[in-house]
This record gives C-alpha cells, sequence and structure tokens, in this order.
C-alpha cells in the first residue's frame, strides 16, 4: 500500500496546486481570514511541516487523490468550490474553457490577482506515449535554457507576456513556451486534459 506521504509526491501536484492557490486568495482578496490556514500561518509565514500537513488535510477533505493517476480537473474543480463553500470564499470554480479564449481568460485572471491552476495533460487518447512539455529557466543574462520537460502534471500560472507563461510548479519557478504548450495540445493531449481551472468572483 502507498503512504499518503508517497502518493503526494507522486501524484499530488493538483493539489499542491490548489493549495497554493487557496492561501494567495486567502491572504490577497480576503485579508487572511480562512480558520483552516490560521494557525499555520501565525507568524505571517509557514514552514514546510505545517505546508505538508495543510496538503494533506486538504487531500483528506477537499481532492481525494487516486493512487498512481492523482485528480482530474473536474475533481480539482469540485474541490475547489466545496472549499470555497465550507470558507465563504466568493469565487467559484469550473474546469476547461475553450482553445482559443485559453490565453485571454488566463491573462483575465491575473489581471484580476488570481493565479491560474494550468494542466500539462498527459498524452491522450494513447496514454502510452512519452511526448513531454519543455520548462525553461532564466539564466542570470535573461537567456531561457531547458530546465525539465513533464506531462500529467498542474502548475500555477503567476504571470505571462506575449511569448511565455510564468510558472510555479513545486515551488520553483520555469517559464513556458506558449507556442510550445498550445502544439502539446493540439498533438499529443487535448484540451479536455491540458487546460485550465476558471475561477471567477460571485
Amino acid at each position: 500500500m502507498i503512504s499518503a506521504s508517497r502518493t503526494m509526491r507522486e501524484v499530488g501536484c493538483g493539489v499542491i496546486a490548489a493549495l497554493d492557490l487557496l492561501l494567495y486568495l486567502d491572504r490577497v482578496h480576503l485579508g487572511g481570514r480562512c480558520e483552516m490556514f490560521a494557525s499555520a500561518l501565525e507568524d505571517a509565514s509557514i514552514d514546510e511541516k505545517e505546508y505538508d500537513e495543510l496538503a494533506r488535510s486538504l487531500s483528506r477533505r477537499f481532492f481525494p487523490i487516486i493512487p498512481k493517476l492523482g485528480i482530474n480537473g473536474l475533481m480539482l474543480a469540485a474541490g475547489l468550490n466545496a472549499f470555497f463553500r465550507r470558507y465563504r470564499f466568493p469565487f467559484r470554480a469550473s474546469w476547461g474553457i475553450g482553445s482559443r479564449r485559453l490565453n485571454d481568460k488566463i491573462e483575465d485572471m491575473l489581471s484580476r490577482d488570481i493565479p491560474v491552476i494550468m494542466s500539462i495533460g498527459p498524452n491522450f487518447p494513447l496514454f502510452w506515449q512519452k511526448n513531454e512539455l519543455k520548462f525553461y529557466s532564466a539564466r542570470p543574462d535573461g537567456e531561457m535554457h531547458h530546465a525539465c520537460s513533464v506531462k500529467s502534471h498542474y502548475v500555477t500560472v503567476i504571470g505571462m507576456d506575449e511569448s511565455r507563461f510564468h510558472i510555479s510548479s513545486w515551488g520553483r519557478e520555469y517559464y513556458i513556451d506558449k507556442q510550445e504548450y498550445f502544439s502539446y495540445v493540439r498533438h499529443h493531449s487535448g484540451s479536455l486534459v491540458s487546460n485550465i481551472v476558471n475561477i471567477h468572483s460571485v
């Protein structure tokens, strides 16, 4: 049997993206009033142990992880909505948006100071294929270099420009080339599994 900690490390990226989003919404939009986060943020910061405990609690209560598979976009949006209702966050979440509108929707959410959970989905429907999307890191001189490649992974978009998405993945910052992302979606994955969590105020 796989332990919860091992499962989180292997396929818990969706829970981590949700936790980062919720912590940000609570701090920036609600002034830190969420009771679930209050004790962990008493000193205005959060250590690794507290962060891990929050991730486990969120997974148990709102984002159940399927071993070896993780959590799909519909489950992620449903878990966020359950959390929003429970803790009176004035937001609603839904999974996915038309690919032609995706870039504009990400820009819109960021302009409203709402980070964007994005999926780099699996190869679909040919799950056994090994096509991946490149992540880039910025050198001190501003040049980009290939840092790693992924599939079946959630990230948080924290910024964007004309050619790149600036993302956070497991607490590390990378960049995604927009043309490469949309090419990956078209040719290797699909908007059903490679998309975003659309969040709007209510």
